[in-house]
């Protein structure tokens, strides 16, 4: 068997095109037989808990990132995985691409970097379906929202003319993750857009985007105030720290978990390039933390033995422990890219000059609940969803504990339903028509292993509007955009409707138009190893425990019950701080551990 020095190396050497011009890496060093913690997956939540685990210059912490090291950002194929949907029968068949960043820095490198928050009310619905008790709500995550992410205001003139409002009350000011607004030319005409939703029935303004609430605010972006670049976990977490105990190791796909009895013990990893490399183990004294993400967390449980049982019977895998809800649960937020409308007579744009500005122009969203779209509508559509039988429209795979978890979620939401404090609309406001998106889908999807394949691309399936609840209110937030596009503030403009167009009236019209437009995706996976009670089709435990183990943890935004109602990069870094003060408090009990022995040379950080 090859050393893992030798294998350490290899993997590094594969990916010099693109190390070598990193400034950030260092002479590597070999890995150690055993670490405190083995992190699998450099991504947002990897590299975050793997920054803290390492604050305190003693705690050792190696992460096993899959993905490449590079000096780019942004949604370039090359950086992302190569995976494709299944078919998706309600959505006249079509497959998706599912976006996901395979790079040190996961997607927190890839996406949009739009960092929005979602609502007090969606997060207390996770302490809800947490379990008696549980913290994981609006009051036990807004301190780690504060901890994770460092505020910079908008431009003073900018804010005052356009209505940018904002309470630094709701932000933090010591990390590296920045929540920035940008100062570029903002256009005078954004603030026609900005008064003609003000002004729609039932529309409030927050304080801030980050205050838990529903409305109109402009938002921030993730991007650094003094250069106006990508701020992301690689540049917050990782880029310039010299830490002796902290190392990561590119190219290395982790494909089993290893245990003596129920306590986790280390990973066996293999190269990503080399396949005649033989499989390298090592250990970790203290825990094994999954942050593989949504889609592959799942598949390193399943190749270790934990997940559905008849799904790894079928594979052909041993089975540990039969966890159902491994790969269950699965929700993304869909779209509808452009209903789309022109203006007859074009408003004037008035730029507003701001030469010393940089990052962009401060962007604006209307993020709605479902009274404000359709105020005629909205109890209708929650008592038909909480009348629904449970398990009509899950996947015929559910066990009875998955049937109840959705039940419980089905009883939260159709409550939510008739609140207006929870985002079921998400629209971007930069010119007339645009994108819509239902952020509160209650189809369930799957992500599994291919049972013929199991260490190959794993088979991803939207169900998307498998439940015709998703549909209907699809159709709502379309007649809401044309409410809006018909309100006073645009009639002198003369707006026209482009797509789905004026001859399109019926809901039945507009379901089958919608069915052919929508995607149900925007990047934002979650909910695969939901952080549940067991009974309830749950993963985790309180603690981020995997059920049936000891001394290994998920942190990712696989553990999230339900999909929030916003981007989810914010929400996935409050997880990632979080997790890892809940790690840090159970492994500092008791004596410490003695420190390791030797390691020269390795990749540090």
């Amino acid at each position: 068997m090859a050393s893992l020095r030798t294998a350490a190396l290899l993997l590094l050497g594969l990916s010099s095109q693109l190390l070598s011009a990193s400034p950030v890496l260092i002479q590597s060093r070999d890995i150690q037989e055993e670490y405190d913690y083995i992190i699998v997956g450099g991504g947002t939540t990897g590299l975050t808990v793997g920054d803290r685990l390492t604050e305190d210059g003693k705690s050792t912490v190696l992460v096993l990132e899959y993905g490449y090291f590079d000096n780019e950002t942004g949604m370039n194929p090359k950086r992302m995985f190569n995976i494709t949907s299944t078919p998706q029968p309600e959505l006249e068949d079509r497959s998706f691409f599912v976006g996901l960043g395979c790079v040190v820095g996961g997607s927190s490198s890839v996406n949009g970097q739009v960092f929005l928050r979602g609502t007090k009310e969606e997060y207390d619905a996770w302490g809800e379906l947490g379990g008696e008790g549980s913290t994981w709500n609006w009051e036990g995550l807004l301190p780690y929202f504060k901890k994770g992410l460092t505020f910079s205001p908008p431009d003073e003139a900018q804010a005052e003319e356009f209505s940018i409002a904002y309470d630094p009350e709701f932000w933090g000011s010591s990390a590296k993750i920045f929540g920035s607004f940008g100062h570029g030319n903002l256009r005078g005409v954004m603030k026609l857009f900005y008064s003609a939703m003000k002004n729609m029935p039932g529309v409030t303004t927050p304080p801030d985007s980050g205050s838990g609430e529903t409305g109109l605010y402009w938002y921030t972006i993730s991007q650094e105030p003094e250069n106006w670049q990508r701020s992301y976990s690689r540049t917050g977490h990782l880029d310039g720290l010299d830490r002796e105990n902290y190392e990561i190791l590119v190219g290395a796909k982790v494909n089993k978990i290893l245990f003596e009895d129920e306590v986790a013990t280390g990973v066996q990893w293999v190269s990503r390039n080399d396949t005649e490399l033989a499989p390298q183990t090592v250990k970790a004294r203290k825990e094994v933390i999954l942050a593989a993400g949504t889609v592959h967390t799942p598949q390193v449980l399943m190749l270790s033995g934990i997940g559905p049982a008849p799904l790894l019977e079928e594979a052909g895998l041993d089975i540990k422990i039969d966890l159902p809800g491994v790969g269950n649960n699965f929700q993304d937020h869909s779209y509808i890219p452009q209903v789309a409308y022109e203006f007859g007579i074009e408003p004037e744009i008035n730029v507003t000059n701001n030469p010393a500005g940089g990052g962009g122009p401060p962007s604006l969203a209307a993020m709605i609940g479902l009274p404000v779209i359709t105020p005629d509508k909205f109890e209708e559509l929650a008592a038909a969803y909480e009348a629904q039988d449970p398990k009509e429209y899950l996947p015929s795979t559910y066990d009875p504990t998955l049937i109840e978890g959705y039940a419980q979620q089905q009883k939260v939401y159709s409550r939510l339903m008739r609140s207006t404090g929870v985002t079921f609309l998400e629209m971007m406001l930069f010119g007339p028509g645009g994108s819509v998106q239902n952020l509160h889908p209650m189809s369930r999807g799957t992500i599994q292993i291919n049972t013929t394949d199991p260490e190959g691309g794993m088979v991803v399936d939207y169900r998307a509007a498998t439940n015709p609840i998703d549909m209907d209110v699809m159709v709502e937030i379309i007649k809401f955009m044309r409410k809006y596009m018909a309100s006073e503030d645009f009639a002198p403009y003369e707006p026209s409707e482009l797509t789905p167009g004026a001859n399109v009236t019926t809901d039945a019209a507009l379901a089958d138009w919608a069915r052919k437009q929508i995607i149900p995706s925007v990047f934002h996976p979650v909910g695969t190893c939901a952080k549940m009670p067991r009974e309830w089709g749950g993963v985790v435990s309180e603690e981020l425990l995997v059920y049936g183990t000891q001394r290994l943890s998920i942190i990712d935004a696989s553990i999230m019950p339900t999909i929030v109602g916003a981007t989810t990069s914010m929400a996935t870094y409050a997880i990632a701080e979080k997790a890892a003060d809940i790690i840090i408090a159970r492994n500092s009990k008791g004596e410490p551990e003695p420190e390791p022995e030797g390691g020269e040379e390795k990749r540090r950080m």
